[in-house]
């Protein structure tokens, strides 16, 4: 009985034993796993800050306008009689578009012609008799006669100057982009009612007016007459060289932006009003300008950073990662200007990998050749 329980309890101790020595083998076996882990060294691919002759570029979206645009109203109230004109026709200067009937005009020039010309034959049979015998014919009647006179007439000249302005004219040449009369429509005069009602939109496209938004930090930089090249994304394979036309030299209190103009021949009609543009235009140039490309900036909460490989004391593998916020002077598609003076020539610098790496981080770097 003694010898059987001392073999129970000598099997117990037994498996504790083992179990204890198998949790210790577990706990060394995710320890030296850790080391492992923790001893991999990320690759990443680094350059050199490197001077460069330098051309900044700015590269902004703008929108293609009419040069000129009217709604074009009647003077003289009438009903529509003919409209020669539709959306797309194209107009000259003093092209007839519309042509409107008031016969109550039509009637007062009829009236005033009558009445102008009898006054016409007093004067002139006044004017006769004075130069004949003119202390016959006081000098107070004639000149009653002759402003009688020349107040019909002024009458009768603002009556066909009326009704010649039943004829809707194009003030300039262009195209009919908006009809919102049809014929025996009732409009109104443009000048003497408070909603009348317009005959057509013209707008003058050539030369088409691009306009652009430049941001305050390259607004300085843009003046009248620099070179600018313009493509258009629905003309693709076509681009056109022109030159700023005007500026606003004044900001947007609400965007912070410049208006900015660039006329652009359009003779053909291909550029439509309302297109997007793409305006590449050349802000500044330097040489020897210390640069990095673009690929070497990193956006952090909003800010622009770069990555650099500082080095581990002596007998180490690698560098630890540093993120560095980045002070940049001129840029262009390729490059930018480096201005921060902790950074030089012979700083290492992240252009890929960044997503992959962190501050502190222990990481090999392979250098890439330009």
């Amino acid at each position: 009985m003694k010898k059987s329980m001392i073999c129970k309890i000598t099997g117990s101790l037994s498996l504790i034993a083992a179990l204890w020595l198998s949790g210790c083998s577990s706990d060394e076996k995710t320890e030296n796993q850790t080391t492992v882990d923790d001893s991999k060294i990320q690759n990443v691919e680094v350059t050199v800050p490197a001077y460069r002759s330098f051309v900044s570029e700015v590269l902004i979206t703008g929108t293609a306008e009419p040069n000129r645009e009217v709604m074009l109203y009647a003077i003289e109230s009438g009903y529509v009689k003919t409209v020669y004109k539709d959306i797309g026709d194209r107009v000259q200067k003093g092209e007839v578009i519309a042509v409107l009937e008031n016969p109550e005009l039509y009637r007062q020039q009829q009236q005033l012609t009558a009445e102008m010309e009898g006054k016409k034959s007093v004067y002139e049979r006044l004017q006769s008799t004075y130069k004949k015998t003119p202390a016959l014919t006081p000098l107070q009647i004639l000149e009653d006669a002759r402003a009688e006179y020349l107040s019909l007439k002024a009458k009768w000249d603002a009556a066909n100057d009326r009704i010649s302005f039943l004829q809707v004219k194009a003030p300039f040449s262009g195209i009919i982009t908006q009809r919102f009369v049809d014929e025996g429509a009732l409009v109104q005069s443009g000048l003497t009612e408070d909603n009348p009602q317009p005959i057509v939109e013209i707008q003058e496209v050539n030369p088409i007016r691009l306009s652009i938004p430049l941001p305050e930090a390259d607004a300085v930089a843009i003046g009248k007459g620099m070179g600018v090249v313009v493509t258009f994304p629905e003309l693709p394979g076509k681009s056109y060289t022109a030159k700023i036309s005007r500026t606003a030299n004044s900001l947007d209190r609400a965007s912070k932006t410049m208006r900015v103009e660039i006329d652009i021949p359009n003779a053909d009609g291909k550029i439509k009003s309302g297109m997007y543009a793409k305006v590449l235009m050349q802000i500044n140039s330097r040489d020897s300008v210390l640069s990095l490309p673009v690929t070497a900036q990193v956006i952090f909460q909003n800010q622009p950073f770069v990555m650099l490989v500082v080095d581990l004391p002596a007998g180490q593998a690698g560098g630890k990662v540093e993120r560095v916020p980045l002070r940049k002077g001129l840029s262009n598609k390729d490059y930018f200007e480096v201005l921060n003076p902790e950074i030089g020539v012979e700083s290492q610098v992240i252009i890929q990998g960044k997503g992959l790496v962190r501050p502190g981080q222990v990481v090999k770097p392979i250098f890439k050749s330009e």
